[in-house]
């Protein structure tokens, strides 16, 4: 049974978090393992307080009871409290032992409602999970119903949007989800006339520049798996506001990490910090070196689906 790692703690991101796992585990029968993280170093030591340990493991377990307060209908759900003084260490390691597929985790306290805004521990669980990372949107449990109809992904034709794509193709119809890929052009390099190298030089036009996106993108979607249902999106605009932008209309982003830095680790480059920062909808980010994202997670609903 595949795992999705949820992140809790004694703020109500917590309830985000495990809102937005639940649609994930309902969309692909997952195992919910809900780990809390409470701040003690389990090094033999002098300082050693065995009475304070079992108060901070009982209060790091009802926190773990009140996130998932009114989610009665998950069938499986594994509470662990770990003894970790870095939250987001304390994650990515049971994430890696348990071979989890996918982590959640909730937004900053500190950021507006509806909108996503990573704290301390999600940037730096973001800069070293070795699965894919999802932030809710702070108040995503309050806001009633908020099925994810519509996934989005941004797409720049690298190998990690490449991937983000592929992440996209797999969760978009195990949730019954519309998929709009996103490509945006910058509006400074695309509005400069490309000249080609040699004896002499073409200028390529804006406008022809354009529509050669369009049918790049067209093709890219038209090539996707017959059960998913997918529009090109093709944008002019600086990428960083635009995607952040999409994010109004859409009920899931997701996004591929920086194209260097640690293989198989997030790393969030400008577009992709962006959309964590200031996402109005839940966001999904790819670790660069991972060549099927969540296929494990959603493989069963999938080839249901197929069948």
């Amino acid at each position: 049974m595949p795992k999705i790692i949820v992140g809790v703690d004694e703020s109500d991101r917590s309830k985000d978090a495990v809102a937005l796992a639940a649609h994930f585990a309902r969309g692909s029968g997952a195992e919910l393992v809900l780990v809390c993280a409470f701040p003690y170093d389990d090094t033999p030591s002098r300082a050693g307080n065995l009475d304070f340990r079992r108060e901070l493991r009982e209060a790091a377990h009802n926190s773990i009871q009140r996130a998932q307060e009114g989610f009665d209908d998950l069938s499986v759900v594994t509470p662990q409290t770990v003894a970790e003084l870095r939250p987001a260490k304390a994650l990515q390691a049971i994430a890696t032992s348990e071979g989890a597929s996918l982590i959640v985790i909730g937004s900053s306290h500190r950021g507006g409602v509806g909108r996503v805004l990573a704290g301390t521990t999600a940037e730096r669980l973001l800069h070293g999970s070795s699965c894919p990372v999802a932030v809710a949107p702070t108040g995503f449990h309050a806001a009633g119903d908020h099925d994810i109809e519509t996934v989005a992904v941004a797409y720049d034709r690298s190998d990690e949007a490449k991937a983000a794509l592929l992440a996209a193709t797999a969760i978009a119809p195990a949730l019954g989800a519309r998929l709009r890929v996103v490509e945006v052009l910058d509006s400074v390099w695309a509005g400069t006339p490309a000249l080609m190298a040699g004896p002499s030089y073409d200028v390529v036009p804006p406008a022809q520049f354009e529509q050669s996106a369009r049918d790049h993108l067209a093709e890219v979607v038209a090539a996707l798996p017959e059960n998913v249902t997918a529009e090109p999106v093709v944008i002019v605009g600086d990428p960083e506001r635009e995607l952040a932008g999409q994010t109004h209309g859409v009920d899931l982003m997701i996004t591929g990490s920086r194209g260097y830095g640690p293989h198989r680790a997030v790393l969030l480059g400008s577009v992709s910090g962006r959309l964590v920062r200031e996402a109005a909808c839940p966001v999904l980010v790819v670790p660069r070196g991972i060549e099927t994202p969540l296929e494990d997670l959603f493989e069963t609903a999938t080839a249901a689906q197929a069948g």
